[in-house]
C-alpha cells in the first residue's frame, strides 16, 4: 500500500507514467540497489508532476497512437457513449478505462518486464492485467467517495487554479494544436485532462482536510506528543549497520577509480555488486570478514567509545547522515523484523548485541530517549507516518467494499482488442 495518500491518487503521476507507455513500448525502469535507510525499512519515495510531457519514461521511444478503438470478436464497438464500467456508483467511460488500462500496461512494463506481446501470449496473465486496470481505478475513486462521505468539494478558486495550470501547460508548447498531440500521446483528451486535473485537486484537498497534521482523521498533535513518549509504542534509535558486503574488494576499474569520491549511498552499490558477482565460497569468506569486523565495532561500542563517531567510521546506512539524530520507530515502522524487534527491547541508552538480518547483515543500536524538541519541530510529518498504517487500512476496507459492475466486454477483451 502506499506511503502517502496523494502519491497514489494525484491523477497526474499516472498522466507522467504513462506517457510513453501509450506507444506499447516495452522499456522498464533501471531498479538500482538502493542503500539508503531502505536498508531498515521498506519505505519509497515518490514525486508526480501535472504536466502531461513529464520524462517518467525518459529513453522510450514514443509513436504515433492510434485512434483509440474497440473490438470485441472481430466487431467494432461504438465506444461514443460506452460505459466500460461502475466504481463506487461513478461511470468510468471507455475513454477514461482505455487511459487506466495503458497506466497499469506501463506499470506491468516497469516492475513485471511484462510487454503486450507477453500479455498476448497468455490468456491468465491478461485477465489478472484487465483485474488490475479496475482495481486501480477502485484505489483511485477511494478518495471521490471520502470527498463525498465528507462534503468536500472544489470551490470556484479552485477551479481557476485548475484552469490556469491548463493554461500555463499549453503555453509550454507554443499552440493548442501541439498540447492537444502531447495529450494524445499520454491517452488523454482535452476534455479528460481536464477532468482528470480536476479530480487530483479534489485528492489534494481530501489529503489536506483529513488525513494530514490537523485533519478531521488525523492524530492530534497533544495526543501524539503523548504517545511518543509511551516507551512500548515509539523509540528513538541509531545504529551501526555493518553489511555483509563491506568487506567485499571492489575489483571494476570504473568503480574502484571513483571509489573515493562516492557517497556512502554509492560505495554500498560499488560493494554490493562487488559481492554479488563473488562465488558462494567467496561470499562466506567475505561474510565472515565482516562479521569479525562487526565484532570489533561491538566491542568498541560496548566499552564506551563514542557512538555517533562509530557510525560515521564503520556504519553503511545514509539514513544515519540524513536522520543524525536517529529513527523514531512506532509498533508499525516497517523496519526489517528483527531491528524492529530489538528497537524496543533496549532500555534507553542501552546498547544492543549484534542483531542480524539475512538480508542485510549485522545491526548494533543504541536506544536513546524521544527528543521533544525535535517532536515539535517534526510534528506534521512524524505524525503523518504514525497515522499511515491506519489510513492505509481505511483505504483498504473501503476498497474490499467497494461495488463494481463491469460491462461483459472487459470479460471478452483480448490482448488486440483495445486500442
Amino acid at each position: 500500500m502506499i506511503k502517502r495518500i496523494s502519491a497514489l491518487l494525484a491523477a497526474f503521476v499516472m498522466a507522467a507514467a504513462v506517457m510513453t507507455s501509450c506507444s506499447k513500448s516495452d522499456s522498464s525502469a533501471d531498479n538500482s540497489n538502493n542503500t539508503s535507510d531502505a536498508n531498515v525499512s521498506n519505505s519509497s519515495g515518490d514525486n508526480s508532476s501535472s504536466d502531461p510531457s513529464s520524462d517518467a519514461n525518459s529513453g522510450s521511444e514514443s509513436t504515433e497512437m492510434p485512434e483509440p478503438s474497440l473490438t470485441i470478436d472481430g466487431q467494432a464497438v461504438d465506444t461514443s457513449n460506452l460505459i466500460m464500467c461502475t466504481v463506487a456508483g461513478h461511470d468510468i467511460d471507455f475513454e477514461m478505462f482505455r487511459y487506466y488500462y495503458y497506466y497499469v500496461l506501463n506499470l506491468y512494463a516497469q516492475n513485471y518486464n511484462i510487454t503486450p506481446e507477453s500479455l498476448a501470449s497468455s490468456e491468465e496473465i491478461f485477465n489478472t492485467f484487465k483485474t488490475h486496470v479496475v482495481d486501480q481505478i477502485k484505489q483511485d475513486y477511494v478518495a471521490i467517495q471520502l470527498a463525498e462521505q465528507y462534503d468536500i468539494k472544489l470551490d470556484d478558486q479552485d477551479i481557476k487554479e485548475v484552469d490556469e495550470k491548463i493554461e500555463e501547460f499549453k503555453a509550454k508548447y507554443g499552440s493548442e494544436e501541439e498540447f492537444n498531440k502531447v495529450l494524445k500521446q499520454a491517452c488523454l483528451s482535452p476534455e479528460l485532462y481536464k477532468k482528470m486535473m480536476q479530480q487530483s485537486k479534489l485528492y489534494q484537498k481530501v489529503e489536506d482536510a483529513l488525513f494530514k497534521s490537523g485533519g478531521k482523521l488525523a492524530t492530534s498533535k497533544d495526543d501524539f506528543k503523548t504517545i511518543v513518549q509511551d516507551t512500548t509504542k515509539y523509540s528513538r534509535v541509531i545504529h551501526i549497520l555493518i553489511p555483509y558486503y563491506c568487506q567485499a574488494e571492489i575489483t571494476d576499474e570504473t568503480a574502484k577509480s571513483a571509489y573515493e569520491s562516492y557517497s556512502l549511498y554509492q560505495k554500498g552499490n560499488a560493494k554490493q555488486d562487488a559481492y554479488n558477482a563473488l562465488t558462494d565460497d567467496e561470499k562466506n569468506t567475505v561474510k565472515e570478514a565482516s562479521k569479525k569486523l562487526a565484532d570489533e565495532v561491538l566491542s568498541k561500542a560496548k566499552n564506551g567509545d563514542d557512538f555517533e563517531q562509530l557510525i560515521k567510521e564503520y556504519g553503511w546506512d545514509p539514513g544515519m547522515e540524513t536522520s543524525p539524530t536517529g529513527y523514531y520507530v512506532n509498533q508499525e515502522t516497517s523496519f526489517v523484523k528483527e531491528f524492529k524487534d530489538t528497537c524496543f527491547t533496549l532500555k534507553v541508552d542501552e546498547i544492543s548485541d549484534l542483531v542480524e538480518s539475512t538480508s542485510y547483515g549485522w545491526f548494533i543500536i543504541k536506544r536513546l530517549p524521544v527528543d521533544m524538541t525535535y517532536v515539535e519541530n517534526n510534528i506534521d510529518s512524524l505524525i503523518e507516518d504514525y497515522d499511515m498504517p491506519r489510513i492505509n487500512q481505511l483505504y483498504n476496507d473501503m476498497i474490499s467494499k467497494m461495488e463494481v459492475t463491469k460491462n461483459d466486454y472487459i470479460d471478452k477483451m483480448k490482448p488486440d482488442s483495445l486500442t
